[in-house]
């Protein structure tokens, strides 16, 4: 019952704030690549409203969360004292004027379970909407009757576009492209992706990987953009940094295209996308000990996620390349095929596996079809903490170490033991 009256209380709050502050708001979703979609559009952002954009943090995608980040509040979870500090804080933003209050809101929303989306937009109406990636098989399947009903609750975030609003769609997802038929009449519509159909097309990618630790800094990607829409075309190279990844890109590409909505050219958005570091434990590259260099993902995963991961590895083609992978959970009815699916595509691009968590058993039987050998180049273990210190005595100098599983898994131990200190 107290939840309910902070959710309503906290709903009622941060309307009065949309509706007396007026921010552009932009909403992102999707099953795979929120976070660094978000960090991206925040950088391309910041040059239209330099100092003026506020971007939600850590986890505040929710129907408590989202207020929150709308409020500039804190997640108080138990805290009374931190509860009082925000409905104090979202009164004095409702009663009094503040002349500091973004002029642009860069908002996560989650759909963890069959109307979330729904709710979030029933108050919170976006500018542009950005829907990232769903794949074949997404994660946070377990609270949906089908996969369906999963795509359908994501597309809510175009249902209530403001009046000249932007749907920001990735084009290479057929899921997401097919929404184009859920964006309102009268919407702009903008596709981002690497294939021809996006008016935000991704050209000429390339990827500097690094041999060592001591190279890191000089690892990253180099691509370019081509803008074709309504008013006119443009083109421009850009760089990103001490980075590697797919996702990357397409976080990029989001950015690109939500920047284009609000006005800001490729030459701006390139300069802004310089700054762009990978959200902690997601595609983040580290000196290791032995002189290994560690990709750590560690922050969540799914199967689009770890393909995009274990694509990564495999660009590594002068070192030992060692996956430590932990389960994905909340897969529903996709639960096996989508680790069998992992020890497939682990078989391609590692030398050495570790798997962590029951669910990975499928894996195993898929990496020992392909002729991995348990105890020489495969290794089990039933937690995180279980396999950090084997992973730390396995390492020799010159591996790469990518690390990737779900929250639940806590694969972070496996980071810690092994970063350089």
């Amino acid at each position: 019952m107290l939840r309910e009256i902070i959710q309503y209380t906290l709903k009622l709050l941060s309307t009065a704030i949309l509706a007396k502050y007026k921010p552009k708001v932009v909403a992102i979703t999707g099953s795979a690549g929120k976070t660094s979609a978000k960090e991206a559009v925040y950088l391309v952002l910041c040059q239209k409203f330099p100092g003026k954009v506020r971007r939600s943090q850590e986890n505040l995608n929710t129907e408590i969360g989202l207020p929150l980040a709308i409020i500039g509040g804190e997640n108080a979870k138990r805290n009374a004292t931190l509860w009082l500090k925000n409905f104090l804080k979202a009164l004095q933003l409702v009663l009094f004027k503040d002349k500091n209050y973004p002029g642009a809101l860069v908002l996560e929303m989650a759909a963890d379970r069959p109307g979330d989306i729904d709710y979030l937009t029933s108050f919170v109406h976006p500018d542009a909407a950005v829907i990232t990636a769903i794949g074949e098989m997404p994660s946070h399947l377990e609270f949906f009757l089908e996969r369906d009903e999963y795509v359908s609750e994501k597309a809510n975030i175009l249902k209530n576009l403001k009046p000249r609003g932007a749907a920001i769609l990735n084009y290479d997802d057929l899921s997401v492209r097919e929404l184009r038929h859920r964006v309102p009449t009268d919407r702009t519509l903008l596709y981002y992706g690497f294939q021809k159909g996006a008016e935000v097309e991704v050209t000429d990618f390339s990827y500097n990987v690094p041999e060592s630790p001591e190279d890191i800094e000089k690892a990253g990607m180099e691509f370019s953009v081509s803008v074709r829409t309504w008013d006119d075309s443009d083109s421009a190279d850009f760089k990103i940094k001490e980075s590697l990844g797919l996702p990357v890109v397409y976080a990029a590409a989001a950015g690109i295209a939500v920047g284009r909505i609000f006005g800001v050219s490729l030459g701006d958005a390139a300069k802004a996308l310089l700054k762009f570091k990978p959200p902690p434990h997601r595609l983040a590259l580290l000196k290791g000990i032995k002189g290994a260099i560690i990709i750590d993902d560690s922050y969540n995963s799914s199967p689009l996620a770890a393909a995009a991961a274990l694509e990564v590895l495999l660009k590594f083609k002068k070192n030992r390349r060692v996956a430590v992978l932990g389960s994905m959970r909340e897969l529903g009815v996709n639960t096996e095929a989508a680790h069998r699916q992992l020890g497939q595509e682990a078989a391609k691009a590692a030398q050495v596996v570790f798997l962590i968590g029951e669910e990975t058993v499928f894996a195993r039987e898929e990496l020992e079809k392909k002729r991995f050998v348990l105890g020489q180049n495969l290794f089990l273990f039933p937690t995180a903490f279980d396999a950090a210190k084997a992973v730390e005595n396995f390492l020799q100098s010159g591996d790469v170490v990518l690390i990737k599983g779900s929250r639940g898994v806590k694969l972070e131990a496996v980071v810690e033991e092994i970063i350089a200190k």
